[in-house]
């Protein structure tokens, strides 16, 4: 007579395996989702700033159109930023005044090292989000 075997702890193996994966699989959403929320962030602070810098009055520019004070910009598109995460993690805003074509323009690029939720083994602890936005120059 063969004796049939214990399948006592059957069901706790795979309730393991299963659960560990069903985490994972719910950090991997929120840390996408999150991930697109702050691209998407940063984009419209990019955006915001570009449309500032882009309608500059004359009295805030040198004779030439050049913005006096980028910084001013530089500070509102991290105070827009600040509404949504640590701005701490953003390492630059820009505004380049360039011209495309003939036509004058002004571009605010935003760049920087997110940090991740979670710490997800062979992912790394960051991802970077760098955006840029090109408005025409209405002040030169």
């Amino acid at each position: 007579m063969v004796r049939a075997r214990s399948t006592r702890g059957q069901a706790l193996v795979e309730l393991g395996i299963v659960v560990v994966l069903l985490l994972t699989l719910v950090m991997g959403i929120i840390e996408f989702g999150r991930a697109f929320m702050i691209a998407n962030m940063v984009t419209h602070a990019a955006r915001e700033g570009a449309r500032i810098a882009a309608v500059v009055p004359a009295t805030q520019r040198s004779a030439n159109g050049i913005i006096l004070s980028p910084a001013s910009i530089q500070q509102q598109v991290l105070a827009e930023l600040a509404n949504a995460m640590d701005v701490s993690a953003i390492s630059g805003v820009s505004v380049v005044q360039g011209t495309t074509g003939g036509i004058p323009t002004v571009t605010v690029t935003v760049s920087g090292q997110v940090p991740f939720v979670f710490d997800l083994p062979g992912v790394g602890t960051s991802f970077t989000v760098a955006r840029s936005a090109t408005f025409r120059d209405e002040g030169r």
